[in-house]
């Protein structure tokens, strides 16, 4: 094995503590290839305590800093960053990671609107760095099951997409910066990761209608600790009740460049029973995937009435092959379903995430997701929004070039990028 790449994680809040946890799971791999070696925070505080966490779980304390350029300038040999930043901030700090000579894996949305996410990609240009963008939905072994069914005909040719969710209520999502339009709003935050899936199963989306809505304008904090509770420790600075001013609910139909349609429902304050699906037709039968990180076996129904929820599902999908180190973290190159719970699934896709960028920085591969792929999925997001402003259906090609961009404006102005 090559000499393992020196990564340092930049930004020490809750995400960037699901990353450490995922270097965890790399390092008790057999396929390691990364050594956690830096940690960098704004906060200090945030980075003694990642560097503390890492020390316990790693085994080595990475040394701390507050500032990305002296850590650049002290730590010998360091290759790449893991930027796990809020947000708001990833066009500057991927930009300023990447102009620093790193590699860099960054979190997901690329960045808060288009003009920001073409900020990233031409650092990364210009730095002839890769730059990776942490999916990690596509990555599910699920997901990748149900690709290759559709890739390999099992329901005939592509039709159509249903991706629906409903929850959330008046509930403030982890932190309340995922509720305000200037710093990150949950539509966005989040539902970057279904317009991925959207695109990762049917192509590149080319037109979209949508309308977008803020329901609930009050949230109320439950004192949560969020996903996996790797937010726990800063629940007591939550306070009880923010104003919101993100949309909260977003719903679309899609024309993708391929001639297929989709709808899409996307829904943070629904009340009531809480709903979800995803369904894929094809002219030959269905697919209902059970959504992300729960290991759930698809159900395939053919016209006939056969239904296959189980083991035989894998004879449809004959290309069907986890790469060796995704077989290895999931138990078996072509597995229909898996049984581990939230975390260690989310910690085990974050180390596919990581594992790649180190790839990348050995042999000069492209990431799965680089920073087109990623800022496509943004416009598709945005295609919803600024279809509401201008009562109109958009191009994704529109959303991307800038030529429609009348709710984004403010943000940017916001964050000068205008």
């Amino acid at each position: 094995m090559a000499e393992r790449v020196k990564l340092a994680i930049v930004g020490c809040g809750g995400m960037g503590r699901r990353h450490l946890a995922g270097l965890g799971e790399l390092a008790r791999s057999e396929h390691n290839n990364v050594d956690l070696v830096a940690v960098c925070d704004l906060n200090r505080r945030n980075a003694e305590d990642l560097a503390d966490e890492a020390q316990g779980l790693l085994g080595v304390r990475p040394r701390v800093f507050e500032d990305a350029a002296q850590m650049v300038r002290e730590v010998e040999g360091l290759q790449a960053a893991d930027c796990t930043t809020d947000t708001g901030s990833h066009h500057r700090a991927a930009t300023m990671l990447l102009d620093l000579g790193l590699h860099t894996l960054c979190e997901k949305p690329l960045a808060l609107t288009i003009r920001g996410c073409d900020r990233i990609i031409a650092a990364a240009e210009r730095s002839g760095k890769t730059l990776s963008i942490a999916e990690n939905y596509r990555r599910d072994p699920i997901n990748r099951l149900v690709r290759a069914l559709l890739d390999d005909g099992a329901i005939g040719d592509r039709q159509f997409i249903m991706e629906t969710a409903v929850r959330g209520k008046d509930d403030l999502f982890i932190t309340p910066w995922r509720h305000q339009k200037l710093s990150g709003t949950l539509t966005l935050d989040a539902g970057v990761h279904y317009a991925d899936i959207l695109q990762y199963y049917f192509g590149d989306p080319a037109v979209v209608y949508g309308k977008v809505r803020l329901y609930e304008k009050l949230r109320y904090s439950r004192k949560t600790g969020g996903p996996g509770g790797f937010y726990e420790k800063w629940a007591e600075y939550i306070p009880d009740t923010i104003e919101a001013t993100g949309e909260d609910a977003m719903f679309a139909t899609i024309t993708f460049a391929n001639g297929t349609l989709g709808q899409w429902t996307d829904h943070y304050a629904g009340h009531g029973e809480p709903l979800g699906y995803r369904m894929v037709y094809g002219t030959r039968g269905s697919i209902a995937a059970p959504g992300d990180r729960n290991g759930k076996p698809i159900r395939m129904t053919f016209d006939d009435g056969t239904v296959i929820d189980d083991e035989r599902i894998l004879e449809w999908a004959p290309s069907y092959r986890l790469s060796p180190v995704a077989a290895d973290l999931f138990g078996g190159e072509r597995p229909w379903h898996y049984d581990f719970d939230f975390v260690t699934t989310d910690r085990k896709l974050l180390a596919l995430e990581q594992y790649e960028l180190a790839e990348c920085v050995h042999t000069g591969a492209q990431p799965e997701v680089d920073g087109a792929v990623a800022k496509r999925a943004v416009a598709l997001v945005y295609a919803l929004f600024e279809s509401d402003r201008a009562g109109r259906a958009v191009t994704i090609e529109e959303v991307e070039t800038g030529a429609v961009d009348a709710y984004q404006r403010e943000i940017d102005e916001h964050l000068k990028l205008v």
